[in-house]
């Protein structure tokens, strides 16, 4: 084990960097594509490529080797939904202004749908008004540790649908569950997220997409509790980790939710979405209780709840006889 150790550590310590580098390779291409704002249709197709580079760096660094290998349509029997009328052979075709809804485990979701879409990323506030982020502001959200406040000028969903077509800045992915999970479910989704969106049909659509992480090893990528620069340190620290992504294309979520209202297609899409992540069940809490966890997760390991008990330890010693 020790000589195992010497071998990890070094290894770490270079995938660290390596996931270090891929974070500043993504800083100066925001660098480099801010002098094209004025030409969106030629910053889009430079700004993927650059952020394909950056995002795939970090992920290799942090032990996701094969990052987009195990990428599948989704099958119409399990979610129990009529089979789509023409076949879809490409997997993330959201077209820009295109709505993705995602779960949500932390902010390798935000590095893998970055590198797959290079989207526009929304979560929703504290209230469960929805927030545009940039990657950066993405990566930051999702490895925070509080929610975040609503906005002085807040935008509503359709608003950012229709800002990011207009500006060619790809698709929207969306984390309404607004939290991180272990992936074992999907939280409670806010109406308020969705408010004033007049369908999921418009203005270019709706996909889902899940991802699924490895669940086996001393430390997998679901970030639940501690801070993002622990997390990452622990994730360089394991040997490999695997993701695995199923993603549902806007004609079928169409299909799926022709006829219902937008409350109805609201907890349809969150159902289905559910059934895509295997053995995941739907959740009656929120992203509160997530808050609510780590600061009892943290006030245990302060009080040393969560270490290994002495008494048990004095319990097993052989005990001493007194005369």
């Amino acid at each position: 084990m020790k000589l195992l150790k010497a071998v990890l550590l070094p290894l770490s310590l270079f995938r660290f960097a390596l996931f270090s580098i891929g974070l500043i390779w993504l800083a100066v291409a925001e660098l480099l594509c801010m002098p094209l704002l004025v030409i969106p249709m030629l910053r889009r197709p430079i700004h993927w490529l650059l952020n394909y580079g950056g995002c795939s760096m970090a992920l290799m660094g942090l032990g996701f080797w094969f990052p987009t290998a195990s990428a599948s349509q989704a099958d119409h029997r399990r979610l129990k939904l009529a089979p789509p009328k023409e076949k879809r052979y490409f997997i993330f075709d959201a077209p820009r202004g295109g709505l993705v809804i995602a779960n949500m485990q932390g902010f390798t979701d935000v590095l893998f749908l970055g590198m797959k879409l290079d989207p526009v990323f929304v979560f929703p506030a504290a209230d469960g008004t929805p927030v545009a982020y940039s990657l950066f502001g993405a990566l930051r959200r999702a490895g925070g540790r509080r929610l975040a406040m609503t906005p002085e000028n807040p935008q509503t969903l359709a608003q950012i649908l229709e800002a990011a077509k207009s500006s060619w800045s790809g698709p929207v992915v969306l984390f309404p569950e607004g939290a991180r999970t272990n992936g074992g479910g999907v939280l409670a989704w806010k109406p308020k997220t969705f408010q004033g969106l007049e369908s999921f049909e418009k203005p270019k659509g709706t996909s889902l997409v899940s991802l699924e992480y490895n669940k086996g090893g001393a430390y997998t990528p679901h970030h639940t509790v501690g801070t993002a620069f622990r997390h990452v340190f622990w994730l360089c620290m394991q040997p490999y980790h695997n993701v695995t992504s199923v993603w549902l294309s806007d004609s079928d979520t169409a299909n799926a939710v022709k006829g219902k209202s937008l409350t109805e297609a609201t907890e349809y899409l969150r159902t289905v979405l559910v059934r895509m992540i295997p053995g995941a069940v739907e959740l009656s809490i929120g992203a509160e209780k997530h808050q609510e966890f780590m600061a009892f997760w943290d006030a245990s390991q302060r009080k040393g709840y969560t270490k290994a008990s002495d008494a048990k330890a004095k319990a097993k010693a052989p005990s001493k006889k007194t005369s």
